[in-house]
């Protein structure tokens, strides 16, 4: 039996070939979606699950408002740590280090410094492995606190120094700049960052020595992590470890020694404002486990994109088998008299929905294999656009994926071929073989609302798109108050040349100055974008606001291209006055400070002292760090080089020649900074990295709209072709009584359209409330562009009276006589 209801499957597929096409090419571009997107999140997910201990391994820090600026980040001082150890007793253990974002150069050969390999690296105090329990390949992990020089190494990274993993013993020459000579690391164990990844992304690990901080140690910030004990409330230990932290604090701030001093919470706030500025603060506390997909401790959050991806996901395999469903039930007109027959002849209705499922199986099973072609052929311009490395065959998890896609395309068969098989199995045999099956509602009513959902969700993600990209232009073409292309800058290795003052640097500068292409050189402690600067108290009129402070030589302006909109730049000529007597601000300090214009005296807290400056100049706000956060009150200074160092030489280009004006920079910078290994750093690249993230989600909001706009018109082709086909006789008698071409479009027309409005109005609204919460990430942002909205709808409504004319005009071009002929 079941054989045969293969054949008749099969005989069925094939008498009606191109809805089955349609059917199973929308399916299988549905799947090859969905097996992409599980690729992605499996292995996002994926991080610091490989420990059950890791669900109570926490990571810690403070958010604080100081004198009005918010401080928040993914250190806090090593004092948290003291308070922990000593009063929380529902802790296992604390460890602090430097974990994130440092980069170590190494290499095998003491004389091969050319082929030297930049990896992340940890330094970790004694108890980190007992909070984080990373488990060694080859060697003990925990022989790394034997010596300073010695290191674990990732798998990964053994395997692409040494081209083998087990290297317990061998070497690693770390170059450690001009300043200091190189340093052997003897590697002492290996663990398989395979099997235990790891979002903190370091590949090697040594010892932090904390006795080098001193008495500064409880003040110095790090990375926190901690451990509960099995059992223990979370939520109430971490309100104890805020409470206690906070009083900590406050003690440590006030100076009162008096080991009987011992303040409430209240007072401890009142303290910490009262000597430091600091008018909120609060731990920020999040589990390990979900630190990679974290939106306050990532830069580059990827929560937002996985949520986009699994709704994406969803929709995906949704509107796959709803198209799959809409066929099916138009072809269930032209299948009626062929249930009624069987059931005459004696078919059980259970033999009938085995028959249907069977074609339901085999169309699956085809669109199953396709998928697997498309999701392979596919994968190149994913990982393109996510810069990722997925692999569907060469995964250490295709069986999980395979298998997670198997248990999906079951749900398909039962959720696309469930309905239909009833429908078609529950024809009544009288009903149909008279002929009136077709005066049945119930069928279009269900074909109708399955049509609204699709372009529902189709309409929504093109509009979707459309916001995303005029925010993105508007990123890209706004104003940042600086001049960002052909600004380029390198950071200064030898501590000798960082604190040159203007008249050390003279000789470098004109050395620099006199490469055919550079236009001017100036020096800074930071890039001018997405690079923070020091932070001060500046006050007037009782009004203390905590600023940016970036230390910068006086043609820093002009070459960066940033504009004074009142007063005046720093000048060489002034140096020796503007360096102790002058300042210049943004427009967001001026504003929040109350000043109306230039020269206002205002105080700066310098060592300690409160010193009085002059505000000689406002300079236009920049947008250092994107769009997503409010431009920080900013404070630009020429004092002080001895301590603060100018270490980053800014370039300002000429657009001609650049190849050979880069090539002449590297060759004098090798002379002006011996043995240095410089990174050259783009202001425009820096920007758009800071605008990835974004870019990101407008192409996969692109994509997969694309995709979910292509499955749902092949659905609606299908549809209109099966509807003129069924109309073919009244098409053909309103043809003899007059009726134009014109008029039988439209009439075939309407009832689409219809449809599709209504979809319009349900799209518009989900689109807009998705779009507002989009915004909500934005400090600076364009208005709803609702002009996107409009030309959407209308390209839809065109889009689609073409598609169902495209179909119907055969129909209408039809004889007459030969649809008319047998009645």
């Amino acid at each position: 039996m079941f054989k045969l209801n293969l054949k008749i499957a099969w005989r069925n597929l094939w008498k009606n070939k191109a809805y089955s096409a349609i059917n199973i090419f929308g399916l299988a571009a549905g799947l090859a979606g969905f097996m992409i997107i599980l690729l992605y999140i499996n292995k996002e997910t994926g991080y610091d699950k490989w420990n059950p201990d890791l669900k109570r391994t926490y990571i810690v820090a403070a958010d604080f408002t100081k004198n009005g600026s918010e401080n928040k980040g993914s250190k806090i001082k090593g004092l948290l740590s003291n308070v922990i150890t000593e009063q929380i007793s529902e802790v296992n253990a604390v460890s602090i280090g430097n974990i994130e974002g440092r980069k170590l150069d190494v290499r095998i050969k003491k004389e091969d410094k050319e082929n030297s390999t930049q990896f992340e690296y940890a330094s970790v105090d004694s108890n980190f492995f007992k909070v984080y329990p990373l488990q060694a390949y080859y060697g003990k992990m925990e022989d790394i606190y034997l010596d300073q020089n010695f290191i674990a190494i990732s798998y990964t990274a053994a395997e692409k120094m040494f081209g083998t993993t087990d290297v317990l013993n061998k070497v690693l020459i770390n170059n450690r700049g001009v300043n200091a000579p190189e340093a052997s690391l003897v590697i002492k164990a290996v663990w398989d960052d395979r099997k235990q990844p790891s979002s903190f992304g370091f590949d090697l690990i040594f010892k932090e020595n904390l006795d080098e901080y001193g008495n500064q140690l409880a003040m110095t910030p790090f990375t926190t992590i901690f451990k509960l004990k099995d059992g223990m409330d979370q939520e109430k230990t971490i309100q104890k470890i805020n409470d206690a932290y906070i009083i900590a604090f406050a003690k440590m701030q006030s100076g009162n020694s008096d080991a009987n001093f011992s303040p409430t919470k209240s007072q401890a706030l009142k303290i910490l404002n009262e000597k430091e500025g600091i008018t909120a603060i609060k731990l920020i506390t999040e589990p390990i486990a979900n630190l990679n997909l974290s939106s306050f401790y990532t830069s580059n959050p990827k929560q937002t994109t996985i949520y986009i991806l699994c709704a994406l996901a969803s929709f995906l395999i949704i509107i796959s088998c709803i198209n799959y469903t809409n066929l099916a039930l138009v072809l269930a007109q032209t299948r009626a008299k062929e249930v009624g027959v069987k059931k005459v002849l004696g078919a059980f209705k259970s033999s009938l929905i085995h028959q249907f499922f069977s074609e339901t199986g085999i169309q699956c099973i085809i669109s199953f294999l396709l998928a697997l072609i498309f999701a392979e052929l596919i994968l190149p311009q994913v990982n393109q656009i996510l810069s990722d490395n997925l692999t569907l065959f060469g995964t250490k998890d295709v069986w999980l994926i395979l298998g997670q896609v198997t248990l999906i395309l079951i749900g398909i068969m039962l959720l696309s071929g469930a309905y239909p098989a009833l429908v078609l199995a529950g024809f009544l045999p009288a009903k149909v073989l008279k002929g009136n099956f077709s005066s049945s509602t119930h069928i279009g009513s269900l074909r109708k609302v399955l049509v609204v959902f699709q372009f529902t969700v189709a309409i929504a993600l093109v509009i979707s798109f459309g916001v995303i990209y005029a925010q993105l232009n508007f990123m890209k073409q706004k104003d940042l108050g600086l001049k960002k292309n052909q600004l380029m800058s390198v950071r200064i290795a030898k501590y000798e040349t960082r604190h040159l003052n203007p008249a050390g640097f003279e000789g470098i500068k004109n050395r620099l100055l006199a490469i055919k292409g550079v236009e001017d050189v100036t020096r800074a402690t930071e890039q001018p974008i997405n690079d923070s600067g020091f932070s001060d108290d500046i006050t007037f009129n009782n009004t203390t606001l905590s600023v940016e402070s970036r230390f910068i030589d006086p043609n820093y302006f002009e070459t960066i291209g940033a504009k004074i909109i009142q007063g005046r730049s720093y000048n060489y000529n002034l140096l020796s006055t503007d360096s102790v007597q002058s300042i210049v601000l943004n427009e967001t300090a001026v504003k929040q400070l109350g000043l109306s214009k230039t020269d206002h005296q205002i105080s700066i807290t310098r060592n300690g002292d409160k010193v009085k400056v002059n505000v000689v100049g406002i300079v236009k706000d920049i947008q250092a760090y994107g769009f997503d956060k409010e431009i920080m009150p900013t404070a630009y200074l020429v004092n002080d080089y001895p301590t603060h160092w100018r270490a980053n030489v800014i370039f300002r280009l000429s657009t001609q020649n650049l190849h050979q004006t880069m090539a002449n920079i590297k060759a004098a910078w090798a002379i002006i900074d011996t043995g240095a290994q410089p990174k050259f750093v783009y202001a425009d690249e820096v920007f758009a990295k800071m605008n990835n993230s974004y870019e990101v989600s407008e192409k996969i909001i692109f994509s997969f709209g694309i995709v979910t706009l292509m499955v749902s018109i092949f659905g609606l082709i299908g549809f209109a072709a099966f509807n003129a086909k069924m109309r073919i006789k009244e098409i053909a008698v309103r043809r003899i009584l007059g009726a134009t071409t014109t008029s039988l479009l439209k009439l075939l027309n309407i009832g689409f359209v219809k449809l599709v409005i209504v979809s319009m109005l349900l799209a518009d609204v989900l689109a807009y409330i998705y779009m507002q919460k989009w915004f909500n990430e934005f400090a600076y942002r364009i208005p709803m562009p609702f002009g996107i909205f409009i030309i959407v709808n209308l390209s839809i409504i065109l889009l689609t009276i073409l598609t169902v004319s495209w179909q119907s005009i055969r129909a209408i071009k039809e004889n007459p006589v030969k649809a008319l002929k047998y009645e």
